[in-house]
This record gives C-alpha cells, structure tokens and sequence, in this order.
C-alpha cells in the first residue's frame, strides 16, 4: 500500500502502510464524542432505546467490566454500549440484567454492530446472559488484513479520525453506584469511535459494505 495521508480536525499525519508511531499519536488533537449520552438502567428505558438503535443500519459496540486486581478475581460485564452517529447508549447490564429487546439487537442480523476484538466480548455475554451474537463486524479482523499498527480503539482513532483519546477511565469501578462524566465520555467514546473508523473505511474503499 503506497503512502498515503489521513486528515481529522485539520490535522495531516502520513502514515506508511497503516501504521502510526506513537510520539505521532500525541501530536494529534484530544478527541470526543459530541452526541448525546444516555445510560440506560431500567427495562423501560432499554425498550425506548432499543427503538431508536434499531433504526440504524451500523452501530459501534464496546463492553467495560470491573476491573480485577486480586488472582483469582472475576467479575461479569458491567456496561454494554451502543452508539450511533448522535447518540449512544450505555446499558448497565449489572444493575437491569439482559432485557429481551437488548438481547433482541445483539442477536438480530437485520443491525450490524461494529467494535474490536469482539470475541471476548461475545464470549463473555453468551456465558453471562445466554447471548448469541449475531450480526457482528469485528475490526480486529480487518485491521490484521490491512496490517494496521497500532490495532487498539486508540491506534485506529488516530490512524483513520486523525484524534487521539484517553484511555484513564479504562481500569475504573464500572459497577459504582452511579457512573460519572469521565466514565460516561470514555465508554461512549470507544463504541462510537468504532462506528467512524468503520465508515471511513468504507469512505476509503478499504472494506466492502456488509
């Protein structure tokens, strides 16, 4: 693949097939997720979202789980998020269980949900809750195809938006009472984060429409 340039917030990194250093990655502006955030708790506010995310063709998809810092430590996914282009959507999973119209768009073909790596993911709710994905665009595997370095949500943020992120709020409480703003921006940041780098791939002919 030839050198080419990737723009985002005005700022130009080239990058030499796909890859992007990390000094490189610090010069790039912070970025964040301008839409609107909802955290989902209830059953009935898991139904009126499901609603709207049902309407989209593509979603980005990310998981958070508290983190373990003791051997021998296990905890069950904590969060869920799904993201359209405006809005995402954080379903706290360990307060309201798995509702029927969630597990409905996890398992649902007709929505195409889009993260990284998601097969530990995947694996972790169908032990958990039952679920069977389907329906799924894992950007792990078209990142190795295209032999992107870095491979991580922040690797491509950089690579394909031309931004960089935190990544702070990663090893936080995700079963805390309630969820601060840090936290919130973090966990939709990283769904929706998929969804754009997903489009420009599209947008730059790297990947064939599902």
């Amino acid at each position: 693949m030839k050198k080419a340039d990737f723009i985002g917030n005005d700022k130009q990194i080239y990058v030499d097939k796909l890859e992007i250093s990390k000094e490189d990655i610090t010069k790039l502006p912070m970025g964040r997720f301008h839409g609107r955030i909802t955290v989902v708790s209830s059953r009935e506010s898991a139904d009126k979202a499901i609603g709207f995310l049902s309407r989209s063709r593509f979603l980005g998809f990310d998981t958070e789980t508290r983190p373990c810092f003791k051997k021998g430590e296990h905890h069950k996914v904590s969060l869920i998020q799904l993201a359209s282009e405006t809005h995402a959507y954080l379903f706290r999973i360990n307060i309201l269980g798995m509702p029927p119209s969630l597990r409905w768009l996890l398992e649902t073909e007709k929505v195409i949900k889009i993260g990284q790596d998601v097969r530990q993911d995947l694996k972790a709710l169908k032990k958990e809750c039952g679920v069977q994905g389907r329906g799924f665009i894992d950007l792990m595997d078209i990142t190795k195809k295209l032999e992107c370095s870095p491979r991580s949500v922040k690797g491509l943020a950089a690579l394909f938006l031309g931004i960089r992120i935190s990544k702070s709020a990663q090893t936080s409480n995700w079963e805390r009472q309630r969820l601060n703003l840090k936290q919130k921006m973090y966990a939709a940041m990283d769904a929706w984060i998929c969804l754009e780098v997903y489009k420009s791939m599209l947008k730059r002919k790297l990947v064939r429409p599902a």
